[in-house]
């Protein structure tokens, strides 16, 4: 398998001492805070299919999913993300909007970008240090590079000792769903060829899974 080794930058690791707060998966304290309505909530429908997920009180006495571990596909993931941080709101340790993609990165989105990411594993593997890296196909068939600090995977393999439900099952395998939450850096990452520039995504929560 070639290496997918990436460099490190600067203002991950930044951003990572700036999350250092949270909780052990980076999410369960991202609530709403606001007075404001979103009108860009999942609906009814949607929230029906993920009732199996446990919610809890957030800051504002609103009621978010506080387990996102439990979600049974990426999609499901995606739905309990979208109705604890509205895309039309600001939420989250940033006081930004969350933009949600599965499709080619807008030439236009801001680096240190809050991003919600999903898409199809194409290469991944563990490096020496601990961390994790993918290039995943978006939907359109463009390509995106994630990385997991060490600190980030070592928080999520603690959650799941402590008896939290597997976040990562097959996470390096051709084909399997990968949906995450981080920070966009930039188009600052190299192409599965290491022949061209690709966005690339620091990761700060992750989750495969089979769709």
């Amino acid at each position: 398998m070639r290496s997918l080794n990436l460099r490190f930058f600067g203002s991950v690791l930044l951003l990572a001492m700036l999350l250092a707060g949270c909780n052990k998966l980076g999410l369960d304290k991202l609530g709403l805070g606001r007075q404001q309505h979103s009108t860009e909530l999942p609906s009814a429908k949607e929230l029906k299919t993920i009732h199996y997920m446990s919610q809890s009180a957030g800051s504002d006495g609103r009621q978010v999913f506080d387990h996102l571990e439990q979600a049974k596909s990426c999609h499901d993931l995606e739905i309990a993300m979208r109705w604890n941080r509205p895309p039309d709101m600001k939420g989250g340790p940033f006081n930004a909007k969350m933009v949600y993609l599965d499709s080619a990165v807008p030439a236009s989105l801001p680096k240190n970008t809050e991003v919600f990411i999903s898409g199809e594993i194409e290469q991944g593997e563990s490096q020496p240090s601990g961390s994790s890296v993918w290039a995943l196909k978006l939907k359109d068939g463009s390509e995106l590079q994630a990385i997991e600090s060490t600190e980030y995977v070592q928080k999520q393999a603690e959650a799941q000792q402590e008896g939290g439900q597997a976040t990562m099952v097959h996470p390096y395998t051709h084909g399997r769903a990968l949906c995450a939450y981080g920070i966009y850096q930039g188009n600052s990452g190299l192409s599965l060829d290491q022949k061209q520039h690709v966005p690339l995504v620091s990761v700060l929560f992750a989750m495969d899974r089979r769709r």
